[in-house]
């Protein structure tokens, strides 16, 4: 947050969503998104999509009495995320193959317990 003696009382976030580089083209311009009152000097911005561009992040530092110039604005790139899964180590229901995961509500103990059952029955 703001210094106790600092004249900012709250920043303004404003982003615009691109899909390309360099500077925004007038035709097809998305609008922008607003984010107002924020008052930490950090901020968590939710919802992006993986491997998508966001043009245009542009903050504004605000007082009681005036807003201040908006920042130049900043190229934010939300990188694609590659991980890998070990299938000695993942949950049980989890089916994890080399191109794919696959969930498994029985995790391979619901056909042992009906086996099982078959047996007591015999």
């Amino acid at each position: 947050m703001p210094e106790e003696d600092s004249r900012i009382d709250h920043f303004v976030l404003e982003y615009r969503k691109t899909n390309f580089d360099g500077l925004p083209r007038l035709k097809g311009e998305q609008r922008w998104e607003l984010v107002d009152y924020i008052k930490a000097t950090q901020y968590t911005l939710s919802g992006l999509k993986f491997d998508t561009k966001y043009m245009n992040l542009r903050v504004q530092a605000c007082n009681k009495a005036v807003a201040g110039e908006y920042s130049d604005p900043v190229t934010l790139e939300t990188k694609a995320f590659v991980f890998n899964l070990d299938s000695t180590s993942s949950h049980l229901n989890l089916k994890v193959e080399d191109s794919y995961v696959e969930w498994d509500p029985t995790g391979g103990k619901g056909q042992e317990k009906i086996k099982g059952k078959e047996n007591k029955n015999r």
